[in-house]
This record gives structure tokens, C-alpha cells and sequence, in this order.
């Protein structure tokens, strides 16, 4: 059985940011609004978000349900469907689009200081720094 799963811990604070680090990922088509209904195979349980990636426009993945954002006080937190991220997007799905938020606000901070953005992966762990 499908069903929606929150990320209340791993928020993301500015909307420009994340809506860069979907499209780094693939997913440059996104529906904005306020408590947008988001479609998936759990009716029981329906869903709203301010962001969303509707599983039409995306291809690729064939996803099963639409991917959401929804604005809270912290920021915007990830809804998306567990079976997606078992079968479609992988369960490291949150992680890899962190990762590419934080590329992208070293990116804008690089672009604001006039530095370059330097990339350096150590192991498993890659290490961004501004050089200016």
C-alpha cells in the first residue's frame, strides 16, 4: 500500500534554492500555488503542498504519485510517496536534492563575493568552498 511520507526534519529554507536544486536534478517543471491538491494512489489520506512536481511532467522517472513541498515555519518540507522512493527515485532522493541545495547557495555566494565555486570530493563526502 502506498502512502505519503514527510521529511519534517530536513526542511528547506529558500524557495529559489530549491526550486534550483530540482531543476539540477531533473525536475525544472514545478506547479506553484497554495495548498495545491497533490495526486497519488492514496486517496485516504490526501495531500496539499505549495510546490509541486506532478508525476505527468516527468518522464524519466515514472513516478506513481506528484512530489510536494509544503511551506512550514521552518521551510519548505519534502512529501513524497514511499513507494516512489523505493521503486522510482531511490531512498536517498532527500539527501541528493540537500545536496544540491547547498551547491546552489554556494553557488549564489560565490556569484555574490565574485569568487569561484571550488568542488572537492574526499570519500564519500564532498567539500564545497568558496575561492575568491
Amino acid at each position: 500500500m502506498s502512502k505519503y511520507m514527510s521529511f519534517e526534519s530536513q526542511s528547506f529554507a529558500n524557495e529559489e534554492l530549491l526550486l534550483e536544486a530540482l531543476s539540477d536534478i531533473g525536475f525544472s517543471t514545478v506547479t506553484q500555488g497554495k495548498d495545491l491538491p497533490l495526486d497519488g494512489w492514496d486517496k485516504r489520506n490526501a495531500r496539499t503542498a505549495d510546490i509541486i512536481i506532478r508525476r505527468k511532467d516527468v518522464r524519466t522517472h515514472r513516478l506513481l504519485a506528484d512530489i510536494g513541498f509544503q511551506k512550514t515555519s521552518s521551510g519548505y518540507v519534502a512529501i513524497v510517496d514511499d513507494m516512489d522512493l523505493d521503486y522510482r527515485l531511490g531512498k536517498d532522493f532527500v539527501v541528493r536534492l540537500q545536496n544540491h541545495y547547498h551547491e546552489a547557495a554556494a553557488r549564489k555566494m560565490a556569484k555574490k563575493l565574485g569568487g569561484t565555486l571550488i568542488k572537492e570530493r574526499i570519500g564519500k563526502t564532498v567539500k564545497i568552498r568558496v575561492k575568491f
